[in-house]
Formats: C-alpha cells, structure tokens, sequence
C-alpha cells in the first residue's frame, strides 16, 4: 500500500511537470525538461491561473477564452498575458493580479 501511495505521488508529479512546460518542437521528452526553468515554469503556471479567469478583451477573436486565445489584436490575448505576466514578476498573488487584470480590461468569467 505505502509502495502504491509513492508511485502514485511521483507519478503525479511527473504529469504536473509534462503540463506546465514549455512545448518545443525542436527539443525531445527529457531535454525538454532539462531546459526548462524552474521558475519559468512557475511563473507560466501562474499567467494560465490568472488567465483562466477571463475572455479575451480585444473584441474581435469572438471573445475567446484568454488562457486559449493567442491573437496579437489592440488588447488582445498577448498584451494581457504580457500585463499578467509582468504583474506576477512584481511579486503579486494571483488573486491581486486577477483583480488588477479585471480593472484594466475586463472580461472577467462569472
């Protein structure tokens, strides 16, 4: 039983770093995450808990959902990941920057 319950905590793990790393084609399985930074990762992590939150702002992509969307439109997906993302490297918590993206552009889910 102790035996199941640490595979099973290991292998949780490893799915949580298989999500939450960057993809790139030219890289393969374990380079891939060799390369990765811990605290990209994190921070990455972090933009799609915030983004999860929201549509996109920019009114033209169909308001996609903002952790999808990747439109490069006047307050698009890309400008507001970019906001979140710098919010988060200032050491907010994800609630403030969700409070913060909300003010500045709206669309928040319900």
């Amino acid at each position: 039983m102790i035996v199941a319950a640490i595979f099973f905590f290991l292998s949780a793990g490893l799915v949580v770093k298989m999500v939450y790393s960057p993809v790139s084609g030219t890289n393969s399985g374990s380079a891939m995450f060799q390369s990765a930074s811990g605290n990209n990762a994190n921070l990455e992590g972090q933009v799609r808990l915030v983004a999860a939150n929201f549509k996109c702002a920019c009114g033209q992509c169909g308001e996609l959902f903002l952790i999808d969307c990747t439109c490069d439109m006047a307050r698009g997906a890309v400008e507001e990941k970019n906001f979140i993302r710098n919010k988060l490297r200032q050491d907010m918590t994800v609630d403030q920057v969700i409070n913060l993206t909300d003010q500045k552009y709206g669309h928040k889910i319900i």
